[in-house]
């Protein structure tokens, strides 16, 4: 169902109120409305994504940050605020809130490691780290994404608006990189095959998804837009100018029905490698 305009309005009204506040917090740098209210996907289920961006040298006045969620959130002291650091070191902290009858959500970001993050995808050199709630690995360009497609609602020292600038046009050296990313789906499909002769559907499974995250960064990449997170991956492919026929009806199809049976899974395999040629061909490895 998509939003109603003046529900839209009416979010984002709500997302520049609470940022104007957080910005008057001490520690937080810069504040930005991402997600789907930033990329114009959103519907009246969405959350209101709000990043913080935390300058180390200050320090974050948690305690300040806490009183201010238990003003605006509905359930009023029972919000809850993490510590930075909390979610781990990529996902750093934040607060999950309801406030006006909307899920609103608080993610911390550490400004000095963003910074440096996107100088090393813009370098060419795109990593992916353990973090939960992310079950391909915590890509570095998430951060990259979430800074192009992200609204500023508070930047005092105009830190997001120079990371904007880096991220226009699209880093050669961070496209090359992904391209070449794809020998990790060629090595992931071609060394399932033995787990697949057995029967084991859960390595054939892991196997298939994680060669298929591979596919669509290489594709985002191809188009040269910022690839944000798993959730909607697929959907997000078949929106894209250049990429396999059919990408997404044969990806669900073949993720959709691996099998349990070592044939079943053999094939599966194979529909899986069949669309990797495609993606490497149209990248340019193959």
């Amino acid at each position: 169902m998509p939003n109603p305009p003046q529900d839209g309005a009416a979010a984002r009204d709500l997302a520049v109120r609470i940022g104007a506040r957080l910005g008057r917090c001490p520690g937080v740098g810069a504040v930005t409305l991402g997600g789907s209210w930033a990329s114009g996907t959103a519907d009246h289920r969405s959350d209101i994504d709000l990043g913080l961006y935390l300058d180390r040298q200050g320090g974050l006045d948690v305690a300040r940050l806490q009183h201010l969620a238990s003003g605006l959130d509905d359930r009023g002291p029972a919000a809850v605020v993490g510590r930075p650091g909390e979610w781990g070191p990529w996902v750093n902290g934040g607060a999950w809130l309801k406030i006006e009858g909307r899920r609103v959500d608080w993610i911390y970001r550490d400004l000095d490691l963003v910074t440096r993050t996107v100088e090393d995808l813009c370098a060419g050199h795109p990593a992916t780290h353990f973090q939960v709630g992310h079950p391909a690995g915590f890509s570095t360009e998430i951060y990259a994404a979430e800074i192009h497609l992200s609204e500023v609602l508070f930047d005092a020292d105009g830190v997001i608006a120079k990371l904007k600038s880096r991220l226009v046009p699209y880093p050669p050296r961070l496209r090359r990189a992904l391209f070449a990313g794809l020998w990790e789906a060629r090595f992931l499909v071609e060394a399932a095959a033995r787990a697949a002769q057995r029967g084991d559907t859960h390595f054939v499974a892991g196997s298939a998804f994680r060669s298929v995250v591979c596919m669509v960064q290489a594709l985002f990449a191809l188009n040269e837009r910022y690839w944000l997170h798993e959730k909607g991956s697929i959907a997000s492919i078949d929106e894209l100018d250049t990429k396999p026929e059919h990408f997404g009806d044969r990806v669900r199809t073949v993720l959709g029905g691996l099998g349990n049976e070592p044939s079943e899974l053999t094939a599966s395999l194979h529909r899986t490698a069949e669309i990797l040629a495609e993606v490497e061909v149209l990248c340019g490895v193959r």
